[in-house]
C-alpha cells in the first residue's frame, strides 16, 4: 500500500459514514479524526481507543477491502513518515525500528512527532487559518482559554502573540475557573479555546457562555465530531497520538501538532495584521534588549 491510499481510505469512510451500524461509526470517525493516532495503534489499542471489540476492527477492515487490521493501518503508518520526511529520515526510522528495544520506542516517537505536525497542518485549509486571522483581528478583546493540558498551549499562544496583540486574556486567570473569566465576554469580543478528548466540563460550559454573548468562537481540538455542539465559527483540528510500548501503558497526549498549527495562525495574524502590529513586535524585541533581559556570555 502507499501513502495515498490513506486519503482515499479517509475518503471512503467519510462517504460511507451514516450507513454504518453505530460499532463501525465509532470506529471510522476515530481514523477521520486522528489519522496519525491510528497509524499508531495496536489493534487493541484501538479498540480500546474507541470502546468496541478487536473483531469489530477487523470486520470494518473487510468491509473496506482488507484482509486484516495491520492491512487497513499499513498506509496510515507509511504517511507517519513519507508525509514530511525525506529519504535519510525514512531510512534512519527503519533502521531504529530494526534494532528494536529502547530504539524502538524513539523510531515510533519520531514517527508521530513527524505524523501530527503533517497532519495538523494538512488538516486545516489555508483559507480556514486565514478567516481565523481576521476573526482575531477584528474581535476587541481576545480571549485564549484551555485547562488542564491545554493550559499549556494558551500560555504560548499568549507569550508569544501579546508582543503583536495587546488585547489577549488568559484564562482561567490565577485563582479562577474559565467560567470567572469569560463572564465579561461580550458580542465585539472572540474566545480561542483548546480542548483535547475527552473535553473539560469547564471549558465547554465557558464556551457556551461566550456564544450565548454573541462572542466569536475558535476552537482548536483534536476531534471535528465532539466539537459539534458547540457549533464554534472555525475548528481547528490536530492529532495527539503518542507511542503506546508498554502492555496497560495509557500515554499521554503530543501537543507538537497544536503548536504547529499555532505557530502558522500567529504568523497568519501577524502578516494579515496592520503596520502597528508589526511595530509592536519591534519594540518588544527593542526593550528586551534595552533592559539586558538576555544574558550575554
Amino acid at each position: 500500500m502507499s501513502a495515498i491510499d490513506k486519503t482515499g481510505i479517509v475518503e471512503q469512510l467519510t462517504r460511507e459514514l451514516n450507513s454504518y451500524p453505530k460499532s463501525l461509526r465509532r470506529i471510522a470517525m476515530f481514523i477521520i479524526d486522528n489519522p496519525a493516532e491510528f497509524g499508531m495503534k495496536s489493534i487493541r489499542d484501538s479498540a480500546t481507543a474507541t470502546g468496541v471489540s478487536t473483531n469489530t476492527l477487523v470486520r470494518l477492515a473487510q468491509k473496506l477491502g482488507f484482509e486484516s487490521y495491520n492491512q487497513l493501518r499499513a498506509p496510515f503508518r507509511a504517511a507517519l513518515t513519507t508525509n514530511a520526511s525525506n529519504a535519510s529520515t525514512n531510512q534512519w526510522i527503519n533502521e531504529l525500528y530494526d534494532r528494536g528495544g529502547i530504539e524502538q520506542i524513539r523510531a515510533d516517537t519520531v514517527s508521530s512527532v513527524i505524523g501530527n505536525v503533517t497532519e495538523a497542518l494538512r488538516q486545516n485549509e489555508a483559507e480556514v487559518i486565514d478567516k481565523a486571522a481576521e476573526l482575531i483581528l477584528q474581535a476587541k478583546s481576545v480571549y485564549l482559554m484551555g485547562t488542564r493540558a491545554p493550559y499549556t498551549l494558551v500560555h504560548y499562544l499568549y507569550y508569544v502573540g501579546r508582543m503583536a496583540l495587546p488585547n489577549l486574556v488568559v484564562t482561567p486567570g490565577h485563582a479562577n475557573s474559565p467560567v470567572d473569566e469569560i463572564l465579561n465576554v461580550k458580542e465585539d469580543d472572540l474566545v480561542l479555546a483548546v480542548s483535547i478528548t475527552p473535553f473539560s466540563r469547564e471549558t465547554i460550559e465557558a464556551c457556551k457562555i461566550a456564544k450565548s454573548r454573541g462572542a466569536k468562537l475558535i476552537l482548536m481540538s483534536d476531534s471535528t465530531a465532539n466539537s459539534l455542539p458547540l457549533k464554534p465559527d472555525i475548528t481547528l483540528i490536530a492529532p495527539v497520538g503518542t507511542p503506546r510500548n508498554f502492555d496497560g501503558f495509557v500515554g499521554f497526549d503530543s501537543f507538537v501538532g497544536f503548536f504547529a498549527l499555532s505557530e502558522w495562525l500567529l504568523t497568519a495574524v501577524v502578516e494579515k495584521g496592520s503596520p502597528n502590529t508589526k511595530q509592536r513586535i519591534q519594540m518588544f524585541n527593542q526593550y528586551r534588549q534595552e533592559t539586558n533581559v538576555f544574558w550575554k556570555p
